[in-house]
């Protein structure tokens, strides 16, 4: 019995060191060869003037060596500058990991990318706009136990937030998606819970500025600012009721690369 329950002992501790619930000090330390590169490298577009000093990207600072992080969140809290998309989509063993969006680094203007991303199928689910978690929860919860998993789906970059606004510019509907993989595009598995649908999205052009922290920093909230000020210096046009949010690490803890977009309302494929 008391062998039983050491075992039990050993098993917990195991499982609370790899989820610790709200509030987590940082236990790992991560050097990014990334970190080296210059401001222009990691983001491949021009920046504008005084926008770079506008906000703290890269601060090596944050939450290292045990200590306890600003965002309360548990692995690698360095902020850095975003992993170029290069070192993203090929895995050595899977090959490509992400769908075929178009880059453009905007040459002529500056402060944005500019993206096509291509018509394609998407497993998309509700956040409960309630709830402080409801992009996790969203994803954990709905895409990924109730299709992904049951049906071995592997994982394709990014997930994709998309919020509608109110006319205060305020979030009041949000939806999380993931791009399916080019061997279900054609017959994707059939849904058996409300919660997961499966839609098909029209070609669309997206302006977009990318940052290598948090979802939750008042920066990268920042960026959308930037980028719609970026967007019409150059004269284009965007949807003013939406917008949206594209990462490239779990959604939980600290992203290597997260993006801010707005969508081109004028473009058609």
């Amino acid at each position: 019995m008391f062998k039983l329950l050491a075992v039990l002992a050993l098993v917990s501790a195991s499982v609370a060191h790899r989820y610790k619930g709200g509030i987590y000090r940082q236990t790992k330390n991560a050097t990014y060869d990334y970190q080296n590169l210059t401001w222009d490298e990691a983001h491949e577009y021009e920046e504008c003037d005084g926008f770079v000093d506008s906000y703290d990207e890269q601060d090596e600072g944050v939450g290292k060596d045990g200590a306890e992080a600003l965002n309360d969140m548990h692995h690698f809290m360095s902020r850095h500058h975003p992993k170029r998309m290069e070192d993203i989509c090929i895995d050595v063993e899977a090959g490509p990991v992400c769908p075929d969006f178009h880059r453009d680094n905007s040459a002529g203007h500056c402060g944005f990318e500019t993206v096509i991303i291509p018509k394609g199928k998407w497993m998309v689910a509700d956040i409960d706009m309630a709830d402080e978690m409801g992009v996790r929860n969203a994803y954990k919860g709905k895409i990924f136990y109730k299709y992904r998993g049951p049906h071995k789906i592997r994982f394709v970059y990014p997930a994709m937030v998309k919020w509608q606004l109110n006319k205060n510019g305020e979030r009041v509907k949000g939806e999380i998606a993931m791009y399916l993989p080019a061997e279900h595009q054609s017959n994707p598995p059939k849904s058996e819970y409300n919660e997961v649908r499966i839609e098909e999205w029209d070609e669309t052009k997206v302006y977009l500025r990318p940052y290598g922290g948090y979802r939750d920093d008042a920066e990268f909230k920042q960026q959308f600012t930037l980028l719609r000020e970026a967007v019409g210096m150059a004269g284009l046009i965007y949807k003013d009721n939406e917008e949206w949010e594209a990462g490239y690490t779990y959604l939980r803890y600290g992203r290597q690369r997260i993006e801010a977009m707005v969508l081109d309302s004028s473009y058609k494929a």
